[in-house]
């Protein structure tokens, strides 16, 4: 099954349910996103004409835990819950939000330690970012370091402690 996104072509599904809804990205709203509230009109139209955005009804599968790490996903509107599985078979770590600019994945080697399922859990619009673009655009100096650092500590400790309750 192939996903249409944009006129870029076709995009491997990410859901084996549903199809994914390609929809226009607009710059007032993507400007209110904490992700990218610092970003210039400038910056903030390249991300526009980058990056690829997304609907989703609620219940569908965004990422199945079985996808290849390509990308960044980051709540524009709605809510999403993430499943991260850990190698011993115990319970999944499961993060539910519906603060928007959280992001998800991008990182191989989290991804490889505790794989990820993601669902929106209502009607939401996600923005997929390459692994190369948001490279491209940390290059470029766009201000989300930040957010990409601070997303990566508090995950890794959400981690780290479900790993300890579960002595992996």
């Amino acid at each position: 099954m192939k996903c249409i996104a944009k006129s870029r072509g076709t995009l491997p599904c990410f859901s084996k349910n549903k199809t994914m809804t390609p929809t226009a990205i607009n710059i007032e709203k993507l400007s209110k996103v904490p992700f990218f509230s610092a970003l210039s009109r400038k910056q903030l139209q390249q991300v526009a004409e980058e990056a690829e955005e997304f609907g989703f009804e609620a219940n569908q599968v965004v990422r199945e835990e079985s996808a290849v790490t390509d990308a960044f996903w980051i709540l524009l509107y709605g809510s999403w819950k993430m499943e991260r599985f850990l190698s011993n078979g115990s319970k999944p770590l499961v993060y539910e939000t519906d603060k928007i600019g959280t992001w998800h994945s991008g990182i191989e080697v989290i991804d490889a330690i505790a794989p990820v399922k993601v669902l929106a859990t209502s009607h939401s619009y996600i923005m997929r970012v390459p692994l190369p673009l948001m490279n491209k655009w940390i290059k470029e100096g766009f201000p989300i370091a930040g957010h990409l650092l601070s997303g990566i500590a508090s995950g890794v400790k959400r981690l780290q402690y479900h790993q300890l309750q579960n002595k992996l």
